[in-house]
């Protein structure tokens, strides 16, 4: 389980460092997709789980063709180097900035990582803090 947030550079290889709670959660690989603004990146056994229920929504048309192959196309499946970093490809960077710090934002079944900028004008708000209280509420905690 992915709990947590950190914060890291995103070197100019691509390379950012994964917290040790969530290197030892991973193991040796996962795999990072591209989820619109941010990343999203799965343990392998996890990984299979989704991928399998993206096809499955496929077949039932919940998930188009196009979308589904967008999604399959923009994963990168990536190994942990012995300095604890993962290497993510160019082409899944986009709207990150190289040398700039990204947020690594667990999000209990996968990390999520965000440009930092993006990452606090959506969460650091009073509204987000009242939106989550108020979802607390509904479901009676």
């Amino acid at each position: 389980m992915f709990v947590g947030q950190y914060e890291h550079t995103l070197d100019d290889k691509g390379r950012v460092v994964l917290p040790p709670d969530f290197r030892d959660e991973i193991g040796q690989r996962a795999y990072v997709v591209r989820l619109g603004e941010r990343l999203g990146l799965w343990d392998e056994p996890t990984y299979r789980q989704v991928s399998s229920d993206w096809e499955n929504h496929r077949k039932a048309g919940t998930l188009d063709a196009v979308s589904f192959r967008k999604l399959t196309s923009e994963t990168q499946r990536v190994k942990i180097d012995s300095a604890g970093r993962i290497t993510i490809n160019k082409a899944l960077l986009e709207g990150f900035t190289l040398g700039e710090t990204v947020v690594l934002s667990g999000a209990l079944s996968r990390v999520e990582i965000w440009p930092r900028d993006i990452f606090t004008s959506m969460h650091d708000t009073t509204e987000a803090s009242a939106n989550v209280s108020a979802a607390l509420d509904r479901m009676g905690l």
